[in-house]
């Protein structure tokens, strides 16, 4: 998997490098080049390099480039983290993140599951419920799971990786994502933000602006 920093904050480089000493740095996104056929990569963007009113079009045009994206903030924010994952980040983290962090969102996002981080979950949701009356049609949803989906649809509620489900369960990886799949197809929900949103009795049509 290769790895692709965006960003000219050198204290951000520094630690980014010691998670991925392979790594390759850029400054702007007109410096990535486009993924080839049968390339993996994860693009890390630093989106308080562009002007806030152009963050949304700069985080769409680095998930344009192909590969997995993890957007950075310096100062994260609830509605940007949810407009990030809108644009089809699959992550978002404090740009001055540990590297043992960074090595687990990477082993997160690259086993297909989504990266807020389970504080930033949290006050995701804490966000909606204060803007979204809840729904109690999606209570009746919840009941459509199995047993086990339904533990595993609660602890995505509680903000959990695809890993500390396995090992919470002591059930695989792979098992938990074979549920999630099942689970989203029964909820008719498209990722894990939207199951979180479902789980915890919010409206999955939430838009945070």
């Amino acid at each position: 998997m290769e790895h692709v920093l965006i960003s000219a904050v050198e204290a951000a480089q520094t630690r980014w490098i010691q998670a991925f000493p392979q790594g390759l740095l850029a400054t702007d996104v007109t410096a990535i080049t486009p993924l080839g056929s049968g390339d993996r990569r994860i693009l890390w963007f630093d989106c308080d390099e562009a002007d806030t009113s152009a963050a949304d079009e700069a985080i769409a045009n680095v998930v344009a480039c192909g590969g997995l994206v993890v957007v950075m903030a310096a100062n994260p924010q609830e509605s940007e983290a949810l407009q990030a994952l809108n644009k089809g980040a699959m992550g978002y983290c404090h740009l001055l993140a540990a590297p043992e962090q960074l090595t687990e969102i990477s082993t997160v996002i690259e086993h297909g599951g989504l990266w807020v981080g389970p504080e930033l979950m949290q006050r995701v949701l804490g966000l909606a419920v204060r803007v979204t009356p809840p729904e109690t049609t999606v209570e009746f949803a919840l009941n459509e799971l199995t047993s086990r989906e339904l533990m595993v649809a609660r602890e995505v509620g509680r903000g959990a990786s695809n890993r500390e489900i396995a090992d919470r369960l002591e059930i695989t990886e792979r098992t938990v994502k074979a549920h999630l799949s099942a689970i989203f197809e029964k909820l008719a929900v498209r990722d894990r933000v939207q199951l979180a949103l479902a789980v915890n009795n919010i409206s999955t049509d939430t838009t945070i602006n």
